[in-house]
């Protein structure tokens, strides 16, 4: 297969032995592959896998941080979120790993796509090594500056935004229109003062309105800088 030896180099410099590299191959093929390689079995059912393993994982390290409820929930969701999981995905260059069909290439721009890999991989590490290696992983790539101290006050990006707006505004009105796109996912914009102010996209509306206020924050402080 033609990246088995750029895996094994990938693997290798995040100190990964593999007992099965297999493993790892299937967690980077997408679906698109198959049209001209029917057999190679694909990401799918290793991402499903993942998407609980890491929601697992961050819940674990959060309640050993927190000890209580508060924003835990919030936390936990800006940490498992499409941008997140993307973000890490591209860092860490695994993207680039991913085997694609003919004619798909432009996807690997898609975040819902590297979000899915980064899933479907510690879905592969999760079977090849054990809990304890993915739970390394996800610290040193996923949540490593993370201050848990400083989290304990975590406010969620669309209390922040509507707490800057307030401050020097009597014109608070913040709408979130969402749109279900074709993959099952959501786009959300965010609009203050009939000028859309930032562009969400997520797994859930909520997810997809954090991203949206988050990005919102980024313009806003553009804007008045």
């Amino acid at each position: 297969m033609q990246n088995y030896n750029k895996v094994r180099e990938f693997l290798k410099r995040i100190k990964i032995k593999p007992n099965s590299i297999n493993i790892y191959i299937q967690a980077l093929t997408h679906k698109s592959y198959n049209f001209t390689n029917p057999d190679a079995p694909n990401y799918e059912m290793l991402e499903f896998l993942g998407d609980s393993a890491i929601n697992y994982a961050i819940s674990r390290v959060i309640y050993d941080n927190y000890k209580s409820e508060g924003h835990s929930s919030q936390l936990r969701s800006t940490l498992t979120s499409t941008t997140a999981l993307a973000e890490a995905c591209q860092n860490l260059g695994l993207i680039e790993l991913v085997l694609l069909g003919k004619g798909a290439y432009d996807i690997r721009d898609n975040n819902k796509l590297k979000a899915d890999i980064f899933e479907s991989f510690c879905a592969a590490i999760l079977l090849d090594q054990g809990f304890k290696k993915l739970d390394e992983f996800l610290a040193e790539y996923l949540y490593k500056k993370v201050n848990f101290a400083k989290e304990k006050q975590y406010k969620d990006p669309k209390s922040i935004f509507q707490e800057k707006i307030q401050a020097f505004s009597s014109s608070n009105k913040i709408n979130y229109l969402a749109f279900k796109l074709a993959d099952g996912t959501f786009r959300v914009d965010l609009f203050w003062e009939h000028k859309k102010y930032g562009i969400g996209y997520g797994k859930s509306i909520k997810e997809a309105e954090f991203a949206a206020a988050a990005n919102a924050l980024s313009i806003f402080a553009s804007d008045n800088d």
